[in-house]
């Protein structure tokens, strides 16, 4: 297994269970603790986890992108409940707008015999979707993001500005009874500010274990969606918020 492949296994890894022994992560790769001790020094570099004694620990995620590869393996079935009911929202010749989650990625299988205008700031987006015919892709260009997948920035800012599209299905780090969307960063929660300010429509794509969570970042308030719609039922007081601010909840299971 190549140094690359074995780190983003190790941060899957890390994710689902919070912590790894130096001895534990040798023997599942196969390779020696001092291979470990370096990857685990790698990740601490990249502000992924912190090392301890014999082992590692995931460091506070409010503020940590994680790699989209890592992210689009996790919480599949979850992703894919959440997109066959967001796909009952999308009409033929539709123009709607894609973000560079992979819960939203996971929407582009959904759609692919749609004719519609998609616009997408995600890298992946525009290759999953690049052979259907009866869709019209526009990338909304600006700097590229290796980790996010994703282009940013001030012109990715200013075409979306300057374009409204009809629907836009997006995703978040984390939703806060009070302080609403959350994201690990300022670039990623700009895109998502002026989608959400041209859109006729906004759709929030969020499993459960973003709920009642918080991030570096508040991106908006809950009144600004006009749907969320997630993986399982939600606790009683999400259901009062949601009424309350005029928002429609769909819940899967």
């Amino acid at each position: 297994m190549m140094t690359a492949q074995r780190r983003e296994e190790l941060k899957h890894y890390m994710l689902e269970y919070k912590n790894a022994t130096v001895a534990s992560m040798a023997e599942k790769f196969g390779v020696s603790g001092q291979t470990i001790r370096r990857d685990f020094k790698e990740l601490e570099q990249e502000g992924f986890l912190l090392r301890s004694y014999g082992g590692a620990v995931v460091k506070d995620r409010k503020a940590v992108n994680v790699p989209n590869t890592v992210k689009s393996e996790l919480l599949v079935d979850a992703k894919r409940i959440i997109c066959k009911q967001a796909v009952r929202f999308i009409s033929p010749n539709d123009c709607i707008f894609l973000d560079h989650s992979t819960t939203v990625l996971a929407l582009c299988d959904e759609i692919a015999n749609i004719p519609l205008t998609v616009v997408t700031n995600s890298h992946r987006v525009i290759g999953r979707l690049s052979g259907c015919s009866n869709i019209q892709l526009i990338s909304t260009g600006g700097i590229f993001n290796n980790s996010l997948e994703g282009f940013f920035g001030l012109e990715t800012v200013k075409y979306l500005q300057q374009h409204c599209v009809d629907k836009a299905f997006l995703s978040c780090r984390a939703i806060d009874l009070t302080r609403g969307l959350n994201d690990s960063d300022e670039k990623t929660a700009d895109v998502r500010r002026n989608v959400i300010e041209n859109s006729d429509s906004v759709y929030l794509l969020a499993d459960h274990t973003k709920f009642g969570k918080s991030g570096f970042i508040a991106t908006c308030e809950v009144e600004k969606l006009d749907y969320v719609i997630t993986d399982e039922p939600v606790d009683d007081a999400w259901h009062k918020l949601f009424e309350k601010k005029k928002v429609g909840l769909l819940e899967g299971k």
